[in-house]
């Protein structure tokens, strides 16, 4: 969510070319991140391909929608998108954990997995928002194998994406993503050894009112200000 908007306003890229870097920067952070989950337990690879192969379809419309749509409404949209994962995010906890295992609905599954690719493809979004709450309600997964498994699902569907859009590698400045990718991977290694004093619920809180801060932002200057 935030690296879209830092290569559009630090490194002045182009929504197209954002949203491509941002692709190779969810990839690397969701592979990076689902390591320690694996070795905890909290993942299931078998509903992660099942996920992932359902939503292929979803990615490769989205990499093919993303060139079409004007630079002002693929901002604007990725501002929307950006808004429901702050709503989502205020509103995590507040569900209790699933009493049990529940009957998958090949169909629901369906449904959301091509959502999250298109959201991916268009985007260049994880889309963990909305599958970590799929993966709850569809296999009644409890919320930590959920989180585990989303990430092995975000990291293949954004190198689909990428792979999709290979035709606009030629104009994105790899190295400004690489130093993102690398600076992102020695922060999450920094940040995993920090005790922080500050509850996750208040983090998360937080958070969800940057992303609405930064959305807000985002539409702002797109509509009004590159009008003046």
């Amino acid at each position: 969510m935030l690296a879209v908007p830092a290569f559009l306003y630090l490194f002045d890229f182009a929504a197209l070319q954002a949203t491509t870097a941002s692709l190779a920067v969810v990839a690397a952070a969701a592979g990076f991140g689902a390591i320690p989950r694996f070795r905890l337990g909290q993942v299931r690879l078998r509903q992660a391909m099942l996920f992932w192969v359902l939503g292929v379809a979803g990615t490769f419309a989205g990499t093919r929608i993303a060139p079409a749509v004007p630079e002002s409404a693929l901002v604007a949209g990725f501002a929307l998108v950006m808004v429901g994962a702050a709503i989502a995010m205020w509103r995590k906890g507040s569900s209790p954990e699933p009493s049990g295992s529940q009957a998958s609905s090949l169909w629901l599954t369906l449904v959301v997995a091509t959502g999250v690719g298109l959201l991916t493809g268009i985007f260049g979004v994880g889309g963990g928002f909305l599958i970590v709450p799929a993966l709850v309600l569809v296999f009644g997964f409890p919320f930590g194998v959920a989180a585990g498994t989303s990430l092995v699902i975000i990291a293949l569907n954004s190198v689909t994406a990428l792979v999709f859009r290979a035709d606009t590698w030629q104009d994105i400045p790899w190295q400004l993503p690489l130093i993102v990718i690398a600076g992102g991977l020695v922060g999450s290694l920094l940040a995993s050894r920090v005790n922080l004093a500050i509850s996750q619920r208040l983090l998360e809180r937080a958070f969800a009112g940057l992303l609405v801060l930064l959305a807000a932002w985002m539409v702002v200057e797109a509509t009004l200000l590159r009008g003046q």
